[in-house]
């Protein structure tokens, strides 16, 4: 009998430590969003509905859903997905508002080819398992929305790459 409350509270203890640790890994990214000019908000009236989060490369705004509140791993998913598209931005230049997807910068600085930059991005959406949602959800959009959408999805996942990404791709604004 005196088992069972011991594991349930190191359970408890566990899902604590794992809400906590996305929590913690969001913020810092976001902090380093707002440093390279990116306004964060939050508020209901700037996303569509069944949307969480948006990120408008010509306004630099990205703005939450407040219902992200309720789930701290998945608005850390979502930031991280947000932020993929704040690095897209970031290869063209912030000051402008148009971006590059992150298969054109690579191909672009790199010997990759075509092939090697999406068997890349279809590894990662392979391993989270959400393939067919992602082929679903951005089957209407326009080709470089949908391979923007498809980079974003596939790293979403990857709190260090995402870091990593927007340390090495997004430079601090000149004052």
């Amino acid at each position: 009998m005196g088992v069972a409350p011991r594991r349930c509270g190191l359970l408890i203890a566990l899902l604590g430590c794992v809400v906590q640790s996305a929590l913690a890994s969001s913020l810092p990214l976001l902090e380093q969003a707002r440093a390279l000019g990116v306004v964060v908000v939050e508020r209901a009236d700037c996303v569509g509905p069944k949307q969480l989060a948006t990120y408008n490369m010509g306004a630099n705004l990205l703005c939450l859903s407040p219902e992200l509140r309720r789930d701290p791993i998945q608005r850390a998913k979502v930031i991280q997905h947000e932020l993929v598209h704040v690095i897209q931005d970031c290869l063209d230049g912030l000051e402008t508002p148009t971006s590059l997807s992150l298969a054109e910068g690579l191909r672009a600085s790199s010997s990759l080819t075509a092939g090697q930059v999406n068997g890349f991005f279809l590894q990662h959406l392979r391993k989270q398992g959400n393939l067919q949602h992602v082929v679903a959800t951005t089957a209407l959009l326009p080709q470089d929305s949908r391979q923007r959408e498809f980079e974003a999805y596939a790293l979403q996942g990857d709190p260090q790459m995402v870091e990593h990404l927007l340390a090495k791709t997004c430079r601090m604004p000149l004052p």
